[in-house]
């Protein structure tokens, strides 16, 4: 029993390993094709956390990126980290600001409080929580 032990651990082992690896070659595979298919006018988060827009991409090695208004740095295309979907693009410029939210949030905690929803009302709430036990 001990002797079929030792080989069935190294096989195991063995399917691991390979799992792995083709999960990580099939995921270099999808950034490398994201990499090479970035073209002119595509808004890009870079590795460095930098996001900017694609001005020239005609080489295959480096890119033109326009990173605020009027500057433009050259990178090599396997700092592209991610492409940004054209909806989500706004919010990486600079200055953006998200659309008001509804306030049915500070509506609900403005009714648990009576309408008073400062500090010292939400205190004396939990003073009566304590003072009822």
């Amino acid at each position: 029993m001990e002797s079929l032990l030792f080989p069935l651990l190294l096989a195991l082992l063995a399917v691991f390993m390979f799992m792995t690896m083709r999960k990580q070659k099939k995921r270099m595979g999808e950034m490398q094709e994201m990499q090479g298919s970035v073209t002119t006018g595509t808004r890009i988060q870079l590795t460095s956390g930098l996001y900017g827009t694609v001005i020239d991409a005609s080489s295959s090695d480096v890119i033109d990126v326009e990173i605020a208004t009027g500057i433009v740095t050259r990178w090599n295309r396997l700092a592209v980290m991610r492409v940004i979907p054209t909806e989500e693009a706004a919010a990486t410029y600079a200055g953006y600001e998200a659309p008001e939210s509804d306030d049915d949030d500070f509506d609900a905690l403005a009714d648990d409080h009576d309408g008073d929803t400062t500090d010292s009302a939400v205190e004396a709430d939990d003073r009566d929580k304590r003072d009822d036990k």
